[in-house]
């Protein structure tokens, strides 16, 4: 089409819509907000963070959900999935009643009929005693995960009077962590990672998504310490989101982590960049980790991580150069992977 036929084209269709719009005015359908908007308040359950809501509804319907100012963990913000409560809430393909396989149907031919609460539950209720009464109450195991479980892996198998309730699931998440840190320091991290970021100045990130996959609270804080001017440097095979503000971007071999890990504490030990006062008043074992990690240059690890070995020391510097304000965030990525660095000497592993 010629650049004058377009034009011609244009104007026409402005010139319809002008007098289409000289019509008599048509009565239009007020939108939500129009109407008396009810405030609630309540807690976002899209994660186990659980941030404080403001949910707007008009009638029984909500229609926007936003961050409660003066809730600790939201202050006012929400991350995506909360923000998009109404749509999860309200979607069509949200499972909202109990089904039950069709009787004569297979497992897995996804053949299911809508049951009420009552039946369902009685469903269950009486497969249940059916093998309670053959095997036992033993004979059934309660596993559970999440903000809710407590109900099914403490209270109810108690009370039903099987010993065999856990969460398997946990190994997977932070479990592994919690454990190491009990054993090395005394304590586990907790759900909220106790980090001090108003202070923080130099931060380094490995394993660890913050600013794509993290929690509310802690990504306010991240991003404030960012703008006071800290130092970020992330290690990621990927060129992330986070790593896209780093001064420093590492972008190591996956399956390597532990190697850079020995190499920056053989820099930070053999150039006499810790804390020496605190290591000889807390610390057990420092002989054996110092002659442990004395073949464990940058050198060493640049050919397992590919990182240079000169960033790998510069890293180590810095940190260094930045403490007690220089962290290393306690992740959880770290548990999802069970072998994390090449085969030198005893497998090294991510906890």
């Amino acid at each position: 089409m010629q650049r004058r036929e377009f034009l011609k084209l244009s104007a026409l269709g402005a010139g319809a819509l002008a007098l289409r719009g000289s019509g008599p005015a048509k009565a239009t359908k007020a939108p939500w907000y129009a109407k008396e908007v009810r405030s609630v308040y309540q807690i976002c359950e899209g994660c186990f963070w659980r941030c404080g809501i403001v949910a707007h509804a008009v009638g029984n319907r909500v229609y926007k959900v936003e961050g409660y100012e003066a809730n600790p963990k939201s202050r006012g913000r929400l991350c995506p999935r909360g923000q998009g409560m109404p749509q999860t809430t309200y979607d069509p393909d949200r499972l909202k009643r109990p089904l039950i396989r069709v009787e004569g149907s297979s497992r897995g031919e996804g053949r299911y009929r809508v049951a009420t609460w009552e039946e369902a539950l009685d469903y269950v209720a009486q497969k249940m005693l059916a093998i309670k009464e053959a095997y036992g109450p033993e004979a059934i195991a309660f596993f559970g995960h999440g903000t809710g479980d407590t109900w099914f892996v403490d209270y109810l198998p108690a009370a039903w009077g099987s010993p065999n309730a856990a969460k398997p699931s946990v190994s997977l998440c932070t479990a592994p962590r919690e454990v190491a840190s009990q054993w090395v320091f005394g304590r586990p991290i907790g759900g909220h990672e106790p980090v001090d970021w108003e202070n923080t100045r130099y931060i380094v990130l490995v394993g660890h998504h913050i600013g794509e996959d993290t929690h509310n609270t802690q990504l306010q804080d991240f991003a404030q310490a960012l703008k006071r001017g800290a130092k970020l440097v992330v290690v990621d095979p990927r060129f992330s989101t986070t790593a896209a503000k780093a001064h420093r971007w590492l972008p190591i071999k996956p399956g390597t982590d532990t190697a850079l890990l020995l190499a920056w504490i053989h820099v930070l030990i053999y150039e006499g960049l810790y804390d020496r006062e605190y290591v000889e008043k807390y610390t057990l074992g420092f002989d054996e980790l110092k002659a442990h990690v004395k073949d464990l240059t940058p050198e060493w690890a640049e050919k397992y991580t590919e990182i240079p070995a000169e960033t790998i020391r510069q890293v180590a510097r810095e940190m260094a150069a930045h403490r007690p304000q220089a962290v290393l965030p306690p992740t959880r990525h770290n548990v999802w992977y069970v072998y994390c660095g090449p085969k030198f000497g005893p497998p090294y592993r991510s906890v």
